[in-house]
């Protein structure tokens, strides 16, 4: 099963860890970048929930997290999807998104490509709108738009390199010697 995780438990494992982290989590990830999240009930489903801002945010995550889906492909399964429906392998539950909007494909020589569904609403990558059906390559840093949602690509090694960025940000502000928030 495809793990989700929180962008600041990552950073958390990843100043604990040190260089294991690379080998406790060895697979290309797609953060879903800073929004205000709701927490599951059911851990175990792979989704994270957008709500409004209120004054009272006490069950969700603090401002500026991320939610990062993990792809890692079962045997036997090398395409995961993502949409609002509860049958996907991600779960975005966000009005803009579709309730099946993208695929993900990990090829024979362990890259990844994204799909553009056809049943789902527009995409972007980078700048590049999608077409339904259109199957594009991922590069590390790559950026895909749905709706309100955005969603970074990374290889192993840039979000292992990002950890470490958010981490020296996050260790810094707790020292006071900077007023970046750590993303």
């Amino acid at each position: 099963m495809a793990r989700s995780l929180l962008l600041s438990l990552l950073v958390r494992q990843h100043l604990a860890l040190k260089e294991k982290f690379r080998a406790r989590y060895p697979h290309c990830w797609l953060v879903w970048e800073a929004g205000v999240w709701n927490v599951p009930e059911n851990s175990e489903q792979n989704h994270g929930t957008t709500r409004l801002p209120t004054s009272d945010l006490r069950d969700c995550l603090p401002s500026g997290d991320a939610m990062c889906f993990e792809l890692a492909a079962a045997p036997g399964r090398d395409t995961l999807t993502l949409g609002r429906a509860s049958h996907n392998v991600f779960v975005i539950n966000d009005a803009t998104v579709s309730r099946e909007h993208l695929a993900l494909h990990l090829q024979p020589d362990g890259q990844w490509t994204v799909e553009a569904l056809v049943q789902g609403g527009p995409a972007m990558l980078g700048t590049k709108r999608m077409l339904p059906g259109q199957i594009l390559p991922l590069e590390s840093g790559m950026q895909l738009q749905l709706g309100d949602v955005r969603l970074t690509f990374h290889d192993a090694e840039s979000f292992h390199t990002r950890m470490g960025h958010t981490a020296a940000l996050m260790l810094a502000h707790q020292r006071g010697g900077s007023q970046e928030t750590p993303a």
